[in-house]
């Protein structure tokens, strides 16, 4: 396994090994309740609802497939390379600068030593395998949650997030995202 790969396996074992939050820790008690979870003050405009075919500029939307890619192993099993990304960093210009309510899954980025998240990809499916590929980059927004950040419950649940939209491009080693969101709100994902 060469540097790289050790390097990938070890952050997504990080990831895998964050605490979840006490469960008397006040926004984990909202969250469980399905109650909205509001990082800064919520502004009176509204946000418009959208789902992950939304990001994709009009001519890849055709080509929209809503399902995680199988996992990728080869002859090596768990000890193989890590997935890469692959796909479009192209993105729906129309959505710059707009207010959205997006509903994903959380990868933290930014735990401070209590485990609370400031900084995280949103994606559109669960997936805590390195040899599950990331989404294609215009399937990830990078997230900057305002006001200090949030305790998360368990890493599968799903969350609504609100906050404006930029298509400005980020990443980390792990992944690139073609968009960026600064978050107001986030709720937990009623099933």
């Amino acid at each position: 396994m060469n540097d790289r790969n050790r390097a990938t396996l070890g952050l997504w074992l990080a990831i895998l090994a964050l605490p979840c939050a006490a469960a008397d820790a006040p926004s984990q008690q909202q969250a469980q309740q399905g109650k909205a979870v509001t990082a800064a003050p919520h502004r009176k405009e509204d946000a418009r609802m959208i789902d992950w075919d939304a990001l994709l500029p009009d001519n890849e939307r055709a080509n929209y497939n809503s399902e995680p890619p199988a996992p990728i192993h080869d002859y090596l099993g768990e000890g193989g390379r890590a997935a890469r990304q692959t796909g479009s960093i192209a993105v729906n210009k129309k959505l710059g600068e707009t207010r959205v309510k997006i509903p994903g899954f959380v990868v933290p980025l930014v735990v401070d030593p209590s485990g609370v998240v400031s900084e995280f990809f949103l994606v559109p499916y669960f997936g805590a395998c390195i040899h599950v590929p990331p989404p294609p980059p215009n399937q990830i927004v990078y997230v900057k949650l305002a006001g200090g950040g949030i305790r998360l419950g368990s890493m599968e649940d799903a969350y609504w997030v609100t906050g404006t939209l930029h298509t400005q491009t980020s990443g980390t080693s792990m992944a690139k995202a073609a968009y960026t969101l600064d978050a107001s709100r986030m709720e937990l994902y009623k099933y």
